[in-house]
């Protein structure tokens, strides 16, 4: 049997096509690997011998860290370190996936649509470098458009019909010119502080000079996550404090003890 030369079989145009699909494999495997630079390793219900949730990174494995300097001189890594926070619950049946039962406060504890993502516990800036959410008594230059309703000295009134303090304060988002959050001087009931309300879930009664927020009762706003200053707020400040007025739409009026209780 006669042998066939290899370059009869073998052209330039067969040799293109072989690069093209070993150029493409190649492509699919490392954006397969950059899309893992958020959001990954997943965390499964299934467990270990050990016992605890294990890591799910799949194939390929997650890129090494990438590094991102910041105006600010920070840097930032890709994927990012692990800061996950511990649960306060259980799951309520005994399968992978199962829904969770809170063991405390759920809307303490961050549970379910109080959830909030461990961001980073600095404040958001403008392009300045100046602070993005402030209170309007840091900002002077800044004022109620003629016309709309003066917020300051407004009564705030619970789901339940009490009220919790008085509006003394209004922050704004310097960068995009609108109102942000209510800061309240709450009543001994509600705990004797001040503390900020997102305006995304006022209801504001210009008439009756009130503010209400249906999410949550006079004992939950007793609760209301605090600021660690009190001219500033952080990001993660911010998705906590969101989650916990969102998550009152669920779990408003639960046991103080516990929502098991």
């Amino acid at each position: 049997m006669p042998l066939i030369p290899f370059t009869e079989q073998f052209d330039i145009p067969l040799l293109l096509v072989f690069l093209f699909f070993l150029f493409f494999l190649g492509l699919v495997y490392y954006l397969r690997s950059e899309d893992k630079r958020e959001g990954y390793p997943l965390e499964s219900d299934r467990t270990r011998g050990t016992g605890g949730r294990m890591q799910v990174v799949g194939f390929p494995p997650m890129p090494s860290p990438k590094v991102f300097r910041r105006s600010d001189g920070s840097v930032q890594l890709a994927p990012r370190p692990a800061r996950e926070r511990e649960i306060n619950a259980i799951p309520a049946y005994e399968f992978p996936g199962a829904p969770l039962l809170p063991l405390g406060d759920p809307l303490v504890d961050g549970i379910g649509p109080a959830s909030y993502a461990m961001k980073e516990d600095v404040p958001d800036l403008t392009y300045e470098g100046t602070l993005k959410i402030a209170p309007m008594r840091s900002n002077p230059e800044y004022r109620i458009a003629a016309g709309d309703p003066d917020l300051v000295g407004m009564a705030v009134v619970a789901s339940d019909g009490r009220v919790v303090g008085t509006v003394v304060d209004i922050w704004l988002n310097a960068a995009e010119y609108f109102i942000r959050y209510l800061e309240v001087e709450t009543n001994l009931e509600a705990g004797g502080r001040r503390i900020l309300a997102p305006i995304s879930f006022a209801d504001i009664r210009n008439p009756q000079r009130a503010v209400h927020f249906g999410s949550l009762t006079l004992d939950q706003f007793g609760r209301v996550p605090g600021l660690a200053s009190p001219d500033q707020i952080t990001l993660r400040e911010e998705d906590r404090l969101n989650g916990y007025f969102a998550g009152g739409y669920l779990y408003a009026g639960t046991s103080e003890k516990g929502f098991l209780a």
